[in-house]
């Protein structure tokens, strides 16, 4: 099923704009490309050397040096707050802008919109309530332990989830009194000067504490990496760019947080509500047309339920309505660019030549040449050590693997070098504690998917990933802990 590829008027935007002077610009320029059409959403001045990150790393320490940022929670909260509602007052025009530059549905844009305020204002919250502790230590002996800001965090971001992705960083970085140097992906700028600008524009943010550089990873990013001024760096991405981030941060001894990528089990048992079941493989898989980390990019069924699961999962897929992502009825839309196009279809051939194609849509014949949509397709009977199985693909593939038991699930379900989700579907509360202590995944969902609270934190195990973002580990992150000892005695010992 198609929807038809229709589109109202776009100007192209010129960025970042003369009073957006929180992006930081070199000489060169950069067109964001819509995947859909192949039309440039964006013209983009961007950085090509190091100097423009080290004018704002420095900008950034003697904000942090010459204002009360760091140690006023109150403003912090306020400057937040007013964050959030600009987000929400701007919702209309940042989503369409997200669907034009990253691809997504204009619904899964508007919600991502309305996430990232959601996120904002619970840090909002966090930034006057990082409690310390005190404790006496003996009769003339105290401490006091307190939460500091870490100092100037480079903050590296991801294409598909470009804004929230961002927000989950810097929201909390903030909150806990940091300043930000944010580096977004190449593919999708855009959104990002755009999403910063409401904040960058608060009266009650020093200039300096939020900057943006905009350029190739190769270069920006390499320079946020590797810049000494700069003393965390919280990255999002693929796993092997993940390790090389943190490899060139340990020649410094300086914090990482890493969220990295995923090769989710989705485990479906017998007992399972089938119909919440299916609902749910389906938003696994093929939430962002697959591109997101958390994806259940391995639908494990169990074998009594095998063929009644798969026919059904087949009516579904085979149903999706492939077009413009901007017409609100459309439910799959194009992955980000044409490399990625390339990518996932590699894999899809792949699968589809060592394995069976259980069900496959189809890309409508009047979608654009320069458009960048992938066919979903689901696939079974692959080798366990298949490429295809073992290695994120970041796109619309969906792998099936069957089970036979509980013992049987879990083994297969451990066989990834990933562990950032899984997903657990059964009406035995006992298995489900079970299966849910056994596996091994940063976030595991019983009975549901893809369901995320800024209060609940998220993070891998394995190679998906260092740390924790969200929640209050996710601010604390962003801190060092120090002790204040006072000693009253009259002598030392």
């Amino acid at each position: 099923m198609t929807t038809a590829f229709t589109r109202g008027p776009w100007t192209t935007l010129n960025l970042p704009t003369a009073d957006q002077t929180f992006c930081v610009t070199g000489n060169g320029t950069l067109d964001s490309i819509d995947p859909t059409t192949g039309e440039v959403v964006a013209t983009l001045s961007v950085s090509t050397t190091n100097a423009e990150v080290d004018q704002v790393v420095a900008a950034a320490h003697e904000a942090m040096a010459s204002t009360p940022w760091r140690n006023d929670g109150a403003r912090r909260a306020r400057v937040l707050n007013r964050y959030a509602q600009g987000l929400r007052d701007n919702v209309d025009f940042l989503a369409e802008l997200l669907t034009r530059e990253q691809g997504k549905t204009i619904g899964e844009a508007r919600t991502e919109v309305l996430s990232s305020a959601e996120m904002v204002e619970y840090y909002a919250g966090a930034a006057r309530m990082l409690y310390g502790r005190a404790m006496a230590l003996g009769d003339n002996a105290h401490a006091v332990i307190l939460r500091e800001p870490i100092g100037v965090v480079g903050v590296i971001t991801p294409w598909n989830w470009p804004l929230l992705l961002m927000i989950r960083a810097i929201a909390p970085a903030l909150a806990a009194g940091n300043a930000v140097v944010v580096k977004p992906a190449s593919v999708t700028p855009a959104i990002t000067v755009e999403g910063l600008a409401p904040l960058a524009a608060d009266p009650e943010l020093p200039a300096g504490i939020v900057s943006c550089v905009l350029g190739s990873g190769g270069i920006v990013g390499d320079a946020v990496v590797t810049n000494p001024g700069v003393d965390m760096i919280a990255f999002t991405g693929e796993s092997s760019t993940g390790i090389n981030v943190m490899k060139r941060a340990a020649d410094d001894l300086r914090k990482v947080s890493l969220e990295l990528g995923g090769k989710s089990p989705n485990i479906v048992f017998a007992d399972a509500d089938l119909d919440k079941a299916l609902d749910g493989a389906l938003n696994a898989a093929f939430s962002t047309s697959g591109q997101i980390c958390t994806a259940g990019s391995r639908l494990l069924v169990e074998d009594s339920i095998y063929d009644t699961f798969m026919a059904r999962l087949t009516e579904r897929v085979e149903a999706f309505r492939i077009g413009d992502p901007l017409d609100p009825a459309t439910t799959m839309a194009p992955v980000v660019s044409k490399s990625q196009q390339k990518s996932v279809t590699e894999y899809a051939e792949m699968g589809r030549d060592a394995g069976t194609v259980i069900a496959e849509a189809t890309v409508p014949a009047d979608a654009p040449d320069t458009s960048c949509y992938v066919a979903p397709i689901v696939i079974g009977d692959l080798a366990s050590d298949s490429p295809v199985v073992q290695e994120e693909i970041f796109g619309p593939v969906l792998v099936v693997q069957r089970f036979a038991d509980e013992a049987e699930a879990v083994e297969i379900a451990e066989d990834s070098e990933f562990g950032l989700a899984a997903g657990i579907w059964t009406s035995d509360l006992n298995r489900a504690w079970r299966m849910g202590r056994a596996v091994s995944a940063g976030s595991v969902w019983i009975n549901t998917y893809h369901h995320f609270y800024a209060e609940a934190e998220v993070g891998g195990f394995k190679k998906s990933g260092l740390g924790r973002q969200q929640g209050v580990t996710g601010i604390e992150e962003f801190t060092e802990t120090k002790h204040l000892n006072f000693d009253i005695a009259d002598t030392l010992w």
